[in-house]
């Protein structure tokens, strides 16, 4: 996945998503959601073929970067406990 941060500021971080769409969005901005410091996450997509920009905003000025990076693990996980969850129901 081909990302680019347009803006990184001390409590807020713009990033582009290179070909995503509005279902890994929606999961990523939940997730980053959940995160106290967060007081906004949020993305648009201008246009219907356009890549998607992801804005995080931080209370405090704690570092936006990081729940970013949190929601991306904990996603990850989630899909690995599926994975996981699938191979075994397959080999039963």
């Amino acid at each position: 996945m081909n990302i680019t941060v347009l803006e990184l500021g001390e409590d807020k971080v713009r990033i582009s998503l290179a070909g995503q769409g509005h279902t890994f969005m929606n999961a990523l901005k939940t997730e980053i959601l959940t995160d106290p410091t967060v007081d906004v996450a949020n993305y648009v997509i201008e246009f219907q073929f356009s890549d998607p920009v992801l804005t995080v905003t931080t209370h405090n000025k704690a570092d936006p970067v990081k729940p970013v990076l949190d929601a991306c693990r904990r996603l990850s996980g989630q899909c690995e406990e599926l994975l996981s969850s699938l191979e075994q129901s397959v080999k039963k």
